[in-house]
């Protein structure tokens, strides 16, 4: 659902209808059209509570990440400013570039998570670093750096699928996939949102399935690395996608990253599954 404020009221565009829908807030919007998500360029100060509480219910809130992204759309499209113009030109920016929106609301519990993992990101190239310079040296503070950092994201990997737990996502993800760890932690607790509303075909571009591994963004290694630790632990659905690919003669970069592509739209079918945010 595509929404606008204005003069009082709430406008309002289904993602394929052409009607504009007046309403007198979002609760009333919400409570006769049902939306799972609701976009938006900003939100009223007098709104958000009322959308914060919607979305501990389950309802996505997204709002455009720069407003004069409308504001260009209305100039190249040589349409005056209006909430009934406004409204369909957020859909078609939205159709055209998901990239340019952004959630509104994140639980706490989530954000814990997305800081945690983000440490680990930085603790694991610490400990990658540590772990090359054994190759150069034998000083015993190397050894001991080494040492500590593995011990630290160990500790730290545990603490991560513990409280991700809580995410319903998450908790989805390793009871119905079998997935767990903090690659999987991070990706849910940053990017599910994105699993939740994007196309299939938008998520894959958005992990960079079709490039190289040069220039990947984080997102995408470790959504390559959840893949590969699944082939490892031999995990029987994923590691048999593999195999099948391997004996048609893939290379095995080629197989990993049509494991990584599996991956992605189990967790997107997941993402439609799984309840509010806490």
């Amino acid at each position: 659902m595509f929404v606008d404020f204005g003069r009082g009221k709430v406008y309002a565009v289904t993602a394929d209808g052409e009607e504009v829908y007046t309403f007198d807030s979002i609760g009333d919007l919400v409570g006769k059209l049902n939306p799972d998500t609701v976009v938006v360029d900003s939100l009223p100060g007098k709104f958000q509570k009322t959308a914060a509480e919607l979305g501990r219910e389950g309802v996505v809130f997204l709002r455009l990440k720069r407003l004069k992204i409308l504001s260009d759309e209305r100039k190249s499209n040589g349409v005056r400013k209006t909430d009934e113009n406004d409204v369909k030109l957020l859909r078609e920016i939205f159709r055209r570039d998901i990239n340019a929106f952004q959630p509104l609301f994140t639980s706490p519990e989530e954000l814990e998570v997305r800081a945690l993992t983000e440490l680990w990101v930085e603790l694991s190239g610490m400990k990658k670093a540590a772990k090359q310079a054994r190759t150069a040296t034998n000083d015993h503070i190397a050894v001991e750096a080494g040492r500590t950092l593995r011990q630290l994201v160990e500790r730290l990997s545990a603490r991560i699928h513990e409280r991700a737990l809580v995410l319903p996502l998450y908790r989805r993800a390793v009871e119905e996939l079998g997935l767990k760890g903090p690659s999987l932690a991070y990706i849910i607790s940053h990017d599910g949102w994105a699993l939740a509303t994007m196309p299939r075909d938008a998520l894959a571009v958005r992990y960079d399935m079709a490039r190289q591994w040069i220039g990947r963004r984080v997102r995408s290694r470790l959504l390559i690395l959840l893949a590969n630790t699944a082939i490892l632990h031999k995990h029987p659905r994923y590691r048999s996608i593999y195999e099948h690919y391997r004996q048609k003669g893939k290379k095995h970069w080629t197989a990993v990253l049509r494991v990584a592509k599996r991956i992605l739209r189990d967790l997107r079918q997941q993402a439609q599954k799984a309840g509010p945010p806490v």
